[in-house]
């Protein structure tokens, strides 16, 4: 089914933001090992959750299930950050230095966990950004004294890493990362592959509202007589021509065309589903 969301990455989230895990609605079966990880979360013990986890992390590391070791990473990652008291950015820079030493096969999952956690970060200090004066001066390395545009682009540089491969991605079924996403209410076939995962979680950020606060002199904008906005054939056959490489608008309609390319040639998505998804990914906010 169509993967909406990264759940467990969605726990990560809350677990670097303060909170707490999913209710037991969403807990693994008695015998999983999760779950002597989950009690002791539920018990405020995260020193032996910890414990609890490194075991399952060796194991998947060893065996290469790696969506149960980037979950274990991620949630063994926001446990010690609360037994020593970091706050959020401190968090997602622990994962950003971890990356590297992972093996190659786990980067592009990292890196869009990382994009996540940059973006759920951002949304927890909106206003703090966006009344930001922009420097002269190129900002730091301290997340805490950026501004917009240099927030977006991080976010975005951790997209553009997770799918530097596309061919890579594309031979991984998104079957194989279950225990990571959601369900949806469709059939995995219209996002048979992580790549597609990958790309549809990139367009949500390339498509949010905050990007328009970025914008640069020579922005990329669409016209009314766009090919964004006309037959399928058209849009499919765009060429698009700009000096504003780094517009998000431009990104999200290079990804779609990419994906809706995939999805026709595949026959799983025609006539009206095409204009839709083209429309929202495209024409609102991207």
């Amino acid at each position: 089914m169509i993967r909406s969301h990264l759940t467990t990455l969605a726990c990560l989230f809350a677990l670097a933001l303060g909170s707490t895990l999913p209710t037991a609605a969403s807990s693994p079966p008695a015998q999983d090992p999760w779950k002597a990880v989950e009690e002791a979360i539920g018990k405020g013990l995260p020193k032996t959750a910890i414990e609890r986890l490194d075991p399952i992390l060796e194991a998947a590391l060893a065996s290469g299930d790696y969506p149960q070791a980037v979950k274990a990473l991620g949630t063994k990652i926001s446990l010690e950050g609360e037994i020593q008291g970091e706050r959020a950015e401190e968090r997602i820079a622990r994962l950003e230095k971890t990356i590297p030493d992972w093996p190659e096969a786990t980067h592009p999952i990292l890196e869009t966990v990382l994009a996540q956690w940059y973006w759920s970060f951002f949304q927890q200090n909106r206003w703090r950004f966006l009344q930001r004066t922009r420097t002269v001066e190129p900002p730091g390395e301290d997340i805490l004294t950026w501004d917009l545009p240099r927030i977006l682009a991080e976010i975005d540089a951790h997209f553009s890493a997770a799918l530097a491969d596309p061919e890579t991605l594309e031979a991984i079924p998104i079957a194989s990362y279950d225990s990571l996403l959601e369900k949806g209410t469709v059939p995995d076939s219209y996002r048979p592959t992580l790549y597609d995962f990958i790309a549809h979680e990139a367009l949500r950020f390339y498509q949010a509202g905050e990007q328009a606060g970025s914008t640069v002199r020579d922005a990329f904008v669409l016209d009314a007589d766009s090919p964004a906005l006309g037959s399928t054939e058209e849009f499919l056959a765009w060429e698009i021509a700009t000096t504003d490489t780094a517009s998000p608008k431009l990104k999200a309609a290079l990804l779609l065309q990419d994906l809706l390319a995939g999805l026709v040639e595949a026959q799983r998505l025609v006539g009206n589903e095409v204009i839709e998804c083209r429309a929202v990914a495209v024409g609102n906010g991207a």
